[in-house]
């Protein structure tokens, strides 16, 4: 285990895709600068209601490394984010400033690699989304190594609920993942 800072936003960073922000709380001002001078990630947390996002979040969520940042106006931070690895947040506490940290738990995913059934399921969804009007891929592209990254990547793109994203953050499998956004795209 180990302790991260905590940032709860109604949004869902996932591994392998990008986030830009631009923070103006001092609490995370100064998280940020912490992160940058230890290089060490934080946790972004989707937060069930904008309104209350330090009270009402999601437990599983994504790290996410400071990969870019510039001063703005009005002492604000500009920073770009990119998700890194699904974990889960236990024991959190809030600091003086109020900023939220807490002990995180990493995340794998549980593709069975050589699964041929998995591989024959996975050639099957992923063929069915290639037919979506909303979506233009290369099936050839799809495989047990690449499955969990097109799914993070696809469900990131995707216009979806924040209650389906966080969904579709929680799933373990790629091939479950991906079979949620093909019945969640058949609504549009």
């Amino acid at each position: 285990m180990k302790t991260l800072p905590l940032f709860p936003l109604p949004v869902v960073l996932f591994p392998g895709t990008l986030l830009p922000l631009q923070i103006f709380e001092l609490r995370y001002r100064r998280m940020v600068k912490e992160c940058l001078a230890s290089q060490t990630p934080l946790v972004m947390l989707q937060a069930r209601n904008a309104s209350t996002p330090d009270i009402d979040f999601y437990t599983t969520g994504t790290t996410g490394t400071i990969i870019d940042w510039q001063p703005l106006p009005n002492q604000m931070i500009g920073i770009e984010l990119k998700g890194e690895q699904r974990v889960r947040v236990s024991e959190i506490h809030k600091e003086s400033d109020g900023l939220l940290v807490g002990e995180v738990e990493y995340l794998n995913s549980t593709l069975l690699a050589g699964s041929e059934q998995q591989s024959v399921r996975l050639a099957e969804i992923t063929a069915h989304l290639a037919q979506h009007p909303l979506l233009s891929f290369s099936t050839a592209r799809i495989n047990d190594d690449t499955a969990d990254a097109f799914s993070y990547q696809l469900a990131a793109r995707l216009p979806f609920s924040g209650a389906d994203k966080q969904r579709l953050l929680e799933f373990d499998n790629p091939v479950a993942r991906l079979e949620l956004i093909y019945t969640l795209l058949k609504e549009y």
